[in-house]
């Protein structure tokens, strides 16, 4: 055994090329002999602690060709080595390296060098064996140092190799060890710099199953995402209840993504549809069939009982959900890339119900149109209305005739609300609020982030002047024109599109955006993104931090829109 190991311990290696030429010794006096090595060898120990290398490497110089048989010649060529490292002689540390490995290939030493020849090759310039001396560093070293810094430089390296065949040659001989995840990062990365999308795929599809922890998930961005799209072979999931209890509402969300689908995505994204019968126990079994199909995102499923259902799915598998009508924000932090579309509007109704309650009004009107996406968001501000003390005192849907709406504007105008929740669009808000104005109404105009519409401060005028609207953090942006989509909706189906339909139509556009955003963005990190952006209903909710989304309050002023601080 190793002298070294029991007198100093581990110690930092590195190592050169020493040439041991000793003679041939028949051993009359074994003791004598070792004693004598020995006594050379302490005297280069001592020379090498108190930093004359040059002595030191003289000693266990005289310690490997003077005494060629003592079982102190590998610790000599080791601490050789490190005297060597010590004056930057990198060739020579090398050299003594290598011949520990060659004369003494079962010694305890051996692994210890391996770090010595890895940065005597990287200084040397010969990255290829560098590689090696880290890799074999990090897989038997007993040293944690030398484990984290054979890491910490083989991943350096590995970043800066080029030649793809150099690394599918090396990866060929670590794929069995923890390494191989440093290879699959580093092929499937340079496989997508050289544009081979389906080398890239595998490797990352690879990293995922072996190493799922891995932190180069994270690092892989949207290059996974983009290598399926690049090729033209992205699997878009789809999970809908086209059987069942909400069939109705399935088909036309399915309308919907079929309809943006055509319009942008067909030669880019495969659809890949799955009936979930209405039955959150089928949702998750679909899910598991689309993520077997190499599903990339799933935009659906639409109940909360279901997203509920396949999220723990997607976030094992990695893969983003977007669901067009799920209501719940709750369900947000379940996880981190499940995207909602329609929650904006109740969490904005639920934020100017509590801001107009805790500012003066206690008694509201409600007028709302007549279909179920409205009744949701109504009943999130009646409900926060009650929760902070406050009235409903009237809540009626509005026709789409004058002379109804005429008679409903004559019906509530005297009741005394002082508050009246608008929950419009556009075209119906540029309608309606200037007849509340007529009528005589004084109220407080209460609404959404529909108020901040170009066209509502281009033609809107007067009646709007100090509205309230709630509507989430940043920039408004422009939606997505409702006219064109309408015009596309009819002349493919022949009829006029639902919410459902349009909702899914904006979750297949978000999804096709934030796919455009850039090769480097994970599809999750684009979709994030778009937090300002608005589709034709439905605007992007995802989890921002454990609480709801923020939302501020907004007013116009001077026909401009200000936020109330």
């Amino acid at each position: 055994m190793s002298y070294l190991r029991k007198a100093l311990g581990p110690l930092l290696a590195a190592g050169v090329l020493l040439s041991a030429t000793g003679c041939a010794w028949l051993f009359v006096n074994r003791d004598r002999y070792e004693a004598e090595a020995l006594a050379v060898f302490q005297a280069g120990e001592t020379f090498y602690k108190k930093a004359d290398y040059e002595k030191a490497i003289s000693s266990f110089t005289a310690v490997i060709n003077g005494y060629p048989r003592s079982e102190l010649v590998d610790d000599a060529y080791y601490l050789a080595s490190l005297a060597f490292v010590k004056k930057k002689d990198w060739r020579h540390a090398v050299g003594a390296a290598q011949q520990l490995e060659a004369e003494f290939p079962k010694s305890p030493l051996v692994p210890k060098v391996q770090i010595v020849l890895a940065q005597g090759y990287e200084h040397l310039g010969l990255y290829v064996p560098a590689l090696l001396a880290y890799f074999e560093t990090y897989l038997y070293s007993d040293n944690i140092g030398e484990r984290k810094k054979a890491e910490s430089q083989a991943k350096n390296l590995l970043g800066r190799e080029q030649d793809f065949n150099v690394l599918t040659d090396l990866y060929a001989n670590y794929k069995d060890t923890d390494v191989a995840e440093w290879f699959l990062f580093r092929l499937g990365m340079r496989a997508f710099e050289l544009d081979n999308y389906t080398s890239a795929e595998r490797y990352f599809a690879e990293l995922r199953a072996r190493f799922p922890r891995s932190p180069y998930i994270d690092k892989i961005g949207g290059r996974e995402i983009s290598a399926a799209a690049l090729k033209g072979e992205l699997v878009c999931g789809v999970l809908l209840p086209l059987s069942g209890s909400f069939s109705t509402y399935g088909q036309s969300v399915r309308e919907g993504i079929e309809l943006a689908h055509s319009l942008k995505g067909g030669s880019t994204v495969h659809l890949e549809i799955y009936d979930t019968r209405s039955d959150p126990t089928q949702a998750a079994m679909g899910a598991e069939v689309l993520i077997r199909k190499k599903a990339k995102v799933i935009v659906g499923p639409l109940t909360s009982a279901e997203v509920n259902a396949v999220a723990k799915i997607a976030a094992k598998a990695g893969i983003v959900m977007i669901s067009p009508t799920s209501t719940d924000p709750g369900l947000l932090s379940l996880y981190e890339c499940l995207f909602q579309l329609n929650s904006y509007a109740e969490s904005e109704a639920r934020e100017i119900a509590r801001y107009a309650a805790r500012h003066g009004i206690t008694r509201f009107g409600i007028l709302y149109p007549n279909n179920e996406q409205a009744k949701t968001i109504v009943d999130a501000f009646t409900t926060t209305v009650r929760s902070e003390g406050g009235q409903v005192i009237y809540s009626h849907a509005l026709s789409d005739t004058v002379v109804e709406m005429k008679g409903t504007f004559l019906n509530v105008r005297h009741q005394g609300a002082e508050g009246l929740f608008l929950p419009l669009d556009r075209q119906q808000l540029l309608s309606v609020v200037p007849q509340v104005v007529y009528y005589r109404m004084k109220v407080r105009i209460l609404g959404l982030d529909d108020f901040a519409d170009a066209e509502i401060l281009r033609r809107g005028g007067a009646p709007f002047e100090g509205a309230w609207f709630a509507a989430s953090g940043g920039r408004i942006a422009n939606p997505i024109p409702f006219e064109t989509f309408f015009a596309h909706y009819t002349r493919r189906y022949n009829k006029e599109p639902d919410w459902a339909a349009t909702l899914g139509y904006d979750a297949y556009n978000f999804l096709y955006e934030a796919l455009t955003q850039g090769r480097d963005l994970s599809l999750c990190q684009a979709l994030r993104g778009l937090e300002n952006r608005r589709g034709v209903l439905g605007r992007l909710l995802f989890l921002t931090n454990p609480s709801e989304p923020s939302v501020r309050i907004y007013t116009i002023h001077a026909n401009e829109v200000k936020e109330i601080k």
